[in-house]
């Protein structure tokens, strides 16, 4: 039998407004946004990161096309003139929308008299309760806990699903948005490969790509505060000269400890960590 723990919970304004400090390892989820986080018994609540979003289950909708197949039912409803058929109708109510229109077309069949196939259209319409089993797949968030170490934990989430993983989820890597665990790549940034461009807080943990010589501007901490330890990859295409500059913060170049803009050549690539709340260093290949 799969053991439960009931955990604190509340909505995400209750929490912001309370600011606890958790226990080390007590977890708090946000009823309203799914999210939750773990605590190490010294952080705040508002300084602590998600330790998980549900926004990875978005696949699941795919499983949900399955139930398109219950149209093959449909040719079952050319029973209509028996009152089975009338069945078969309240089957599509039990459907999530356009499945149910489906059934509407089954009434071109009037003249069937095999009433009897009709109601074997309606176990075809109840196929649309497979969308429960979705939930099921929602279970592969718990796949991503191959990237989790430490100790077995089993948690109940907002999606009413049971599984078990292995330590402390990844933390986010802005204040904006987080990672999936298990998250290997370095993901394009969706800014353009050319002009001038300053970073936003989703440039955390991602790349830029330069097409075209240009300035791309690491913001101050008091314009986009991103937390220590975000990285930023800058890489520069053929025939291009990228300078990599700062505002009012300092970018310090590895192994010389000189600080300012630095230039990255063509065919070159840079990595920047933030390391305090205003200060950055950067090194890499093709980089002055």
């Amino acid at each position: 039998m799969t053991s439960r723990l009931q955990n604190r919970r509340d909505i995400a304004s209750a929490w912001t407004s309370a600011n606890p400090t958790l226990a080390a390892g007590e977890m708090g989820l946000e009823t309203d946004t799914s999210k939750f986080k773990l605590g190490d018994g010294v952080t705040a609540w508002n300084s602590l990161a998600y330790a998980y979003t549900a926004g990875a289950a978005g696949a699941q909708g795919t499983t949900g096309t399955q139930g398109t197949t219950g149209t093959q039912g449909i040719q079952g409803t050319t029973g209509l003139q028996g009152t089975e058929g009338v069945q078969g109708i309240t089957g599509a109510q039990g459907l999530t929308g356009s499945q149910g229109t489906q059934g509407v077309q089954g009434t071109e069949g009037l003249q069937g008299t095999i009433g009897s196939q009709g109601t074997q259209g309606l176990q075809g319409l109840t196929g649309a309760q497979g969308t429960t089993g979705t939930q099921g797949l929602t279970g592969t968030q718990g796949i991503s806990g191959a990237d989790i170490l430490g100790t077995n934990n089993t948690w109940t989430g907002a999606n009413n699903f049971t599984t078990s993983v292995t330590g402390l989820v990844l933390d986010a890597t802005t204040t904006t948005s987080s990672r999936g665990v298990g998250y290997m790549g370095i993901p394009q940034s969706a800014a353009a490969t050319t002009g001038s461009y300053t970073l936003v807080a989703a440039d955390a943990g991602e790349h830029i790509y330069s097409t075209a010589t240009r300035t791309v501007t690491i913001p101050a901490n008091g314009s986009v505060a991103y937390p220590i330890g975000t990285t930023v990859v800058f890489i520069a295409a053929t025939g291009t000269t990228v300078t990599i500059a700062i505002t009012t913060d300092t970018l310090i170049l590895a192994g010389t400890g000189t600080t300012g803009s630095r230039t990255l050549a063509a065919f070159g690539i840079a990595t920047a960590v933030k390391i305090t709340s205003t200060s950055w260093i950067i090194s890499g290949n093709g980089l002055t």
